[in-house]
């Protein structure tokens, strides 16, 4: 055997004598699989994959108008007037506020959006564009679940009132500050100035509203004080005694 050859098996020999205490103790310090870490990651995996249906459609897609809208346009009130007509010939109405921050910053994003907050139930992404490219919302007092959805999903907190002979629609507006309200027909008309920041919560009776349809949606516009409109909400009419009757009905179950 020339001494070439016999060097280089010296040299073979003397790297896997290092390299196999070097291996040993590698693999020693690597976590050991077993039943127990393959439920912890399939845990992970299932809770990452919940999180993401919560966060995004199931495949890419456009989504013009969320389905609550498309479907609340079918009650669209039929032969609405301009927004000037119904300033002008309109019944001009009370509305008392029950918050107003003229310094409001609205926020980019809320802690209660994120995906590990209550199952992820305000996180849907579509829905948060869906809120965040309107300034006008309203809702009544007639249900605890539905009152946190809007409150959670607007991001800001306001006294409700459950008046039983009386009901009361609440109104929130954001960058806009609230001059006078209008109604004729099924549109109700908020008239405000624009601004930079801002939110304010009015409230206004139902008992003021006079729809002529109520198979249709009330029509509620948030309008400059010159008439062009601002932004919008569709929303059913609940009559004044809405709550008594809920009373009623269950006195008789």
């Amino acid at each position: 055997m020339s001494k070439v050859h016999k060097g280089y098996l010296i040299t073979v020999f003397i790297f896997m004598a290092f390299s196999i205490p070097f291996t040993t103790s590698y693999a020693q310090k690597l976590p050991h699989s077993n039943s127990s870490d393959s439920e912890e990651i399939n845990k992970q995996v299932k809770e990452l994959e919940n999180r993401l249906k919560t966060l995004e459609p199931p495949k890419p897609t456009t989504i013009v108008k969320a389905p609550e809208e498309v479907e609340a346009e079918k009650y669209y009130p039929t032969d609405t007037l301009p927004i000037p007509v119904v300033m002008d010939k309109g019944t001009i109405i009370d509305f008392n506020f029950i918050k107003n921050d003229p310094n409001y910053e609205r926020p980019v994003y809320e802690e209660q959006w994120h995906s590990t907050y209550s199952g992820g139930r305000w996180s849907y992404v579509p829905m948060r564009i869906h809120y965040a490219l309107h300034r006008l919302f309203t809702t009544y007092d007639i249900g605890i679940s539905g009152e946190l959805n809007f409150k959670q999903n607007l991001g800001i907190d306001f006294p409700m009132f459950q008046n039983k002979t009386d009901l009361d629609l609440y109104i929130v507006v954001f960058q806009t500050a609230v001059t006078s309200v209008y109604t004729k027909a099924n549109q109700v008309i908020i008239v405000g100035t624009p601004m930079r920041n801002g939110v304010q919560v009015l409230t206004i009776k139902t008992a003021d509203l006079k729809p002529i349809d109520l198979k249709k949606l009330l029509l509620i516009q948030l309008s400059t004080t010159d008439g062009h409109e601002l932004d919008y909400s569709l929303i059913n009419y609940e009559p004044p005694d809405f709550w008594l009757k809920q009373i009623q009905k269950a006195q008789e179950r």
